[in-house]
């Protein structure tokens, strides 16, 4: 069995900054001198077919107007690596018109901010990432005014349908905030969030320069299964990820009691993306150990088999599992983050053929 993969630094932690639209997020975080990843990025653009609406145009206060799921994948890649590509999206033009690399350096706490935040609670404490979620807590009539002038500013939509949305927005804004409240998030003033900020960052500095030895890790029996295929760039593998992770890795799962790895990868594939393998079309590929993606202190022990079954197109992922991407064998790229596992053993493995 190949040793245990090298433990990284600790992951940095993410602080979720939710509040209504033009109250001051963006300058509550400058202020507070942390990287920042603005959630605005992640809306969906005006073309797509699932928007929800409000006051006769696209309801970009609703959820369902946003990409959790790349959220989720973007903070986990600058947690855990330091970096990520972004998408840069214009508010005025409804759509993403680019992509930029943020890097986070060696700060121990990263801000995402945006009024969907409260969204990403759930996930981010499951993966041991979150550090804090604050919502920003000031007058209707401020957030009003600041809203308006910032808009009107940026011409994001015309004057009538600005002062139509503002209007209903303020209406809302007590009932928004009370349900951030709810959510789990702390509320807290400009000035008392911008101390709370700077006071996080300093904690978890000191935590992870002072942190205790590591218990001994819980160990997961998992298999695995890497589907490839001749892509037009070369060869690739089939990478999913899990409803509520921000990690790509292979079909698979653990292995129920008095199950072989064999049986097991069988079961998950069959669950996960719907097709049926007979075992003779699984080849082993090895015995591999690395640190889990998306549960903290925990190790992955993993029976990992190759299979060159051609798969459905459209392939339609099920179960736990969000999406999925073909992934180059030599050249993964930047474009997603890879399970350690993925990245420590299995590709490397896949190369080695």
């Amino acid at each position: 069995m190949t040793a245990p993969g090298s433990r990284p630094r600790p992951p940095r932690r993410i602080v979720l900054l939710a509040g209504p639209s033009g109250s001051g997020k963006g300058l509550m975080s400058q202020r507070s001198g942390l990287p920042v990843l603005g959630l605005d990025e992640f809306y969906r653009d005006h073309d797509d077919p699932g928007l929800p609406r409000r006051f006769g145009i696209v309801d970009w206060d609703d959820p369902a107007s946003w990409n959790v799921g790349a959220a989720l994948e973007a903070l986990t890649a600058i947690a855990h690596d330091g970096a990520a590509d972004v998408p840069e999206y214009s508010i005025s033009a409804s759509r993403r018109t680019g992509t930029t690399r943020l890097e986070a350096g060696d700060a121990p706490v990263i801000i995402a901010e945006g009024i969907f935040a409260a969204e990403l609670i759930a996930p981010l404490a499951a993966a041991g990432l979150l550090a804090d979620a604050i919502v920003l807590h000031r007058p209707t009539p401020v957030v009003f005014t600041l809203r308006l002038a910032r808009d009107l500013r940026e011409h994001r939509k015309p004057p009538l349908t600005l002062l139509r949305r503002g209007w209903g927005l303020a209406r809302d804004q007590r009932g928004d905030v009370a349900a951030w409240i709810r959510a789990g998030m702390r509320p807290e003033g400009l000035r008392s969030g911008v101390r709370r900020l700077r006071s996080l960052a300093a904690l978890t500095e000191a935590e992870t320069t002072h942190r205790p030895c590591a218990q001994e890790p819980d160990v997961l029996r998992i298999t695995a299964v890497s589907f490839l295929r001749h892509g037009p760039h070369g060869e690739e593998v089939l990478a999913v990820r899990k409803r509520g992770t921000g990690s790509y890795m292979q079909v698979g799962g653990k292995l129920e009691p008095g199950e072989t790895a064999l049986e097991a990868a069988v079961r998950e594939v069959a669950e996960e993306i719907g097709v049926h393998l007979d075992p003779r079309d699984l080849e082993p590929l090895g015995e591999f150990e690395a640190v889990a993606a998306n549960e903290p202190d925990t190790l992955v022990r993993s029976t990992v088999f190759s299979c060159r079954t051609e798969l459905p197109e459209p392939l339609a992922v099920r179960a736990e599992l969000a999406d999925h991407r073909w992934i180059r064998v030599d050249e993964p790229g930047t474009g997603a983050r890879l399970a350690p596992l993925m990245v420590e053993h299995i590709l490397p493995a896949l190369r080695a053929l």
